[in-house]
C-alpha cells in the first residue's frame, strides 16, 4: 500500500505549475479554481535520505506528484503567500479525503512505470517556505526552519545535473546525425504531449516530447504507442511532466538521447534528468538557438523560472521543404527563432489552453493544427477561445481526442 493512504503525510513540495481551471462561463474569474502541481518528496526522512532518493539509491515510492485544487486567493490565504509562483518550496500536510473539510488534493507516488495510482485526499496544512533564488529569506520559527532547512538541501540537490550542462555542441552533432523527416506524427497519448518525426515507411527517426498522462488525467490514456525504434532521441521542450513522463511510462525512451532545456527541477524530474545524465544521455541546452540537420531550436524567451514559458521551441523541416513549429506549453510571441519564416504546419502550444500575444500566421495563409489533448482532462482544455483564435488565424484545426464525432487518434502534420 502507498505511503500515501497511510494516515497524515507530509511533503515538501516544489509548485511546478498553477493553471486556472477553463471555464468560459464564469462571470466572476476570481471564483475559477486553479490546479497547483507540486513535484514532492516525502518528508519524514532524513536530508542524507532524502538525497538517496533524489538519486535513485533508495524506494522511489517516496517521491510524489501533488495537485492542489483551490481558488487562487485561498491558496495565498492558506500559505500565507503574497503570490503563487513556480519555484517555490512548501511544506505541504495532507490527509485521507473525508477527515476534515478542506480543498481536495490528489497524489501519486512514484512506481516503476511512473506516476499512476491517484490518492484522493485533502489538505490540512500547507507552509510557505522559500523561493528559489530569494536572498536573504524571511524569518520564521523553529519548526518552520527545520523544514526549510530540509527543503533548501533538497533544492539544491535537484540543480540541473552540471555534467549535462553546456551540451549544445554535442547537440548539434546529433541533429546534425537525423534524417530529415517525411511527417509528423501527433501521437494519440490522452492528456499529455508525445510528437514524432518519422519516414515513409513510418519509422520512428526522433521525437519531440515524450508525455503520457499523469495520475490525475490517467483516465484520458489511450493505448501505449508501439516504438520501433529504442534509441530513437528525444527533444524536450521543458520539464513538465505531461510531456516526460514516457520516460517512465513507454519502454525504450529510457535509453533514448533526450535534449533538453536546462531548467530548475523538482525532486522527481531530478531523478529523471540525474539517471539519464548518469548514462551520458542528457544534452542540456542553455544557449538560444541550436541548428544543425532538419531541426532548430531556440530556448523560448519567456519569464525566468517558468517552465512552460523558458523551455525550447522547435521548427522540423520535412522532406517536401515545409516546416511545423512546435511550442511545447510556450505562448507563440516567445518564438526566439532566427530567421523565423511563417511555418506550414503547428502543434497547438499547451494542449489548446489560453495563452498570452498573438497566434502564429501559417505560411500562405492557410496551414494545419493538431491539438494534442485529451478529453475530460482536469483542465478544460482545449478552450473554445483558443481555438477561435487559431481559426481567426488561419489554421484548420484537428484534435487526437474524439471531437464533433470525429473519433479519437494520432493525427499526421505534412508531407
Amino acid at each position: 500500500m502507498s505511503f500515501l493512504r497511510e494516515g497524515p503525510v507530509t511533503l515538501i513540495a516544489r509548485l511546478v505549475r498553477a493553471e486556472a481551471l477553463i471555464n468560459e462561463d464564469l462571470v466572476l474569474k476570481n471564483a475559477n479554481r486553479v490546479s497547483f502541481e507540486f513535484d514532492a518528496i516525502d518528508a519524514r526522512m532524513s536530508a542524507d535520505e532524502a538525497l538517496e532518493t533524489i538519486e535513485d539509491k533508495r524506494d522511489r515510492s517516496r517521491l510524489v506528484v501533488l495537485k492542489l485544487l483551490t481558488t487562487a486567493e485561498h491558496f495565498k490565504y492558506l500559505a500565507d503567500v503574497g503570490e503563487a509562483n513556480d519555484g517555490q518550496w512548501y511544506q505541504i500536510t495532507l490527509l485521507p479525503r473525508g477527515k476534515k473539510p478542506g480543498p481536495f488534493a490528489w497524489a501519486s507516488s512514484l512506481g516503476d512505470a511512473g506516476y499512476e495510482e491517484n490518492v484522493p485526499l485533502v489538505l490540512d496544512e500547507i507552509r510557505y517556505l522559500f523561493s528559489e533564488g530569494e536572498n536573504p529569506l524571511a524569518p520564521v520559527g523553529a519548526t518552520v526552519e527545520n523544514a526549510r532547512a530540509l527543503a533548501q538541501t533538497i533544492a539544491e540537490a535537484c540543480r540541473f545535473p552540471a555534467s549535462a550542462i553546456g551540451k549544445s555542441g554535442a547537440a548539434r552533432v546529433l541533429l546534425r546525425s537525423l534524417a530529415m523527416p517525411s511527417r509528423i506524427v501527433v501521437r494519440d497519448v490522452g492528456q499529455a504531449s508525445f510528437s514524432s518525426a518519422v519516414d515513409q515507411n513510418g519509422k520512428e527517426l526522433f521525437h519531440l516530447d515524450a508525455g503520457w498522462p499523469i495520475s490525475y488525467n490517467k483516465k484520458t490514456a489511450s493505448t501505449k504507442p508501439s516504438l520501433t525504434i529504442q534509441d530513437a532521441p528525444v527533444i524536450l521542450s521543458h520539464w513538465d511532466w505531461d510531456h516526460l513522463h514516457g520516460y517512465h511510462a513507454i519502454a525504450g525512451l529510457r535509453g533514448s538521447s533526450w535534449i533538453a532545456p536546462v531548467q530548475r527541477l523538482g525532486p522527481g524530474a531530478k531523478l529523471v534528468a540525474g539517471n539519464l545524465a548518469k548514462n551520458n544521455r542528457l544534452l542540456g541546452v542553455s544557449s538560444a538557438n541550436v541548428s544543425a540537420g532538419p531541426i532548430r531550436l531556440a530556448r523560448c524567451k519567456g519569464k525566468a523560472g517558468i517552465l512552460n514559458q523558458t523551455g525550447l521551441c522547435i521548427e522540423t523541416t520535412l522532406q517536401s521543404g515545409r516546416t511545423v513549429l512546435f511550442m511545447g506549453d510556450a505562448d507563440y510571441d516567445l518564438v526566439r527563432l532566427k530567421p523565423a519564416p511563417l511555418p506550414d504546419y503547428i502543434v497547438a502550444t499547451h494542449h489548446g489552453a489560453k495563452f498570452g500575444g498573438a497566434v502564429i500566421s501559417p505560411n500562405g495563409g492557410h496551414g494545419s493544427c493538431v491539438i494534442s489533448v485529451g478529453k475530460g482532462n482536469g483542465y478544460g482544455h482545449p478552450s473554445e477561445e483558443a481555438i477561435r483564435r487559431h481559426r481567426r488565424a488561419g489554421w484548420s484545426m484537428s484534435f487526437t481526442s474524439e471531437r464533433n464525432s470525429v473519433s479519437r487518434g494520432s493525427r499526421y502534420l505534412g508531407p
